[in-house]
């Protein structure tokens, strides 16, 4: 195991987001949201700060949200993928209705959209987004709250969404009837649907998905590609369990997964029936993925187990090896829509990994650095 160091981004009550997304840019600086309150749904309370700390270790707010969850935040993000201007949801309670802003380290909102995001191309040029009133109905962990009008429209208008982040030209491209209809299933008569954990490509030009329905049946799911325009849509794996995924490249996928009654790490290659089981030294149990920039590492965490303790792993992408970062304990009250998962996240050159953790009492965004083997 290598000698690693471990310290906490800010010490009181800050977290950043899901595990695809890193928190720091080209120049050092570290995103991530602050409260004072760990409620179930605190975003309800509460404004979430929008905060930075610089590589001096200053510490500033530039801004606040009113939509986010313990889960995603608010999509924080640095736009583009380590630059200089900030991306996030937020709420818009003078028209009832979530936004996406971008702002720059001053604090002025350079442009706002009628749409939150979901994910954004690596290039910041384009945003997929979702309904997010439907996931605070169907999957509340990644939902918003703030809404007085939450009806949801019908499944022939809603699904996904294009919008330019120049323009501001937004287009739904897939809608929850295409999917329906693109692969009918018994399993859909009288089920809920919806799509979630969206995910572009590196270059761009091609976006995974999981499109899942709970019906008289059962909850049943599946793993689709599709172009950013909608077209393209091609069913990876389905329609028994799919969870947490990421592109390992251009056309490669990396998901936890069952897969002919097999469950572990599997290898999709997008528009093929090619798939193979990843390796057996991987975690049997899910995680969350994702791949260094020069892919040559991946990091992947594990749920709390029995003694709530969870799992912060490395593994070698060339010779085939595992190594553990540590254990962290998670306090029992840390359970449902507020639970703590690790979420490992990249440092913007790869040197070093982020994670959230609430072994200190509190939930925190800490900082792993010296993670790899000499």
């Amino acid at each position: 195991m290598p000698g690693v160091n471990i310290e906490s981004v800010d010490n009181g009550v800050c977290f950043f987001g899901y595990y695809n997304i890193s928190p720091e840019n080209n120049n050092g600086d570290i995103l991530y949201l602050k409260v004072n309150n760990e409620e179930t749904r605190a975003s309800l309370i509460e404004p979430a700060k929008i905060m930075v700390k610089k590589p001096s270790g200053d510490i500033f707010q530039i801004g606040e949200t009113r939509a986010w969850n313990w889960q995603q935040g608010c999509m924080l993000q640095w736009l583009p993928k380590g630059g200089k201007d900030i991306l996030f949801n937020d709420y818009d309670e003078v028209n009832d209705r979530y936004v996406s802003k971008i702002i720059d380290m001053n604090s002025n909102v350079l442009r706002t959209f009628g749409m939150p995001v979901n994910n954004v191309s690596s290039d910041g040029s384009f945003a997929l987004s979702l309904n997010y009133d439907r996931l605070a109905k169907m999957r509340p962990d990644y939902g918003y709250f703030n809404r007085k009008n939450n009806e949801l429209a019908d499944d022939n208008q809603d699904g996904i969404w294009h919008f330019d982040l120049t323009s501001g030209h937004k287009n739904l491209i897939i809608t929850l009837e295409n999917l329906k209809s693109f692969s009918y299933s018994s399993t859909m008569d009288g089920a809920k649907h919806k799509v979630n954990h969206i995910d572009i490509n590196p270059s761009g030009i091609r976006c995974m998905f999981l499109h899942r329905w709970v019906g008289p049946q059962g909850r049943f799911m599946r793993l689709i590609t599709a172009n950013p325009d909608g077209s393209g849509l091609y069913i990876l794996n389905g329609d028994v369990m799919t969870s947490h995924c990421c592109w390992l490249n251009n056309k490669e996928i990396l998901s936890f997964c069952e897969y002919k009654g097999v469950k572990g790490y599997f290898k999709f290659k997008d528009k093929t029936n090619k798939v193979e089981y990843f390796s057996v030294n991987m975690p049997e149990t899910d995680g969350h993925p994702s791949v260094s920039p020069d892919g040559k590492w991946l990091i992947t965490d594990t749920y709390p187990d029995r003694a709530k303790m969870s799992y912060l792993y490395l593994y070698g992408v060339q010779n085939d090896t595992i190594l553990k970062l540590g254990s962290f304990f998670q306090p029992l009250r840390y359970r449902k829509e507020m639970r703590i998962d690790l979420h490992p996240k990249w440092e913007i050159d790869g040197k070093s990994i982020f994670f959230e953790s609430g072994h200190g009492s509190k939930r925190n965004l800490y900082h792993l650095t010296e993670i790899f083997p000499s």
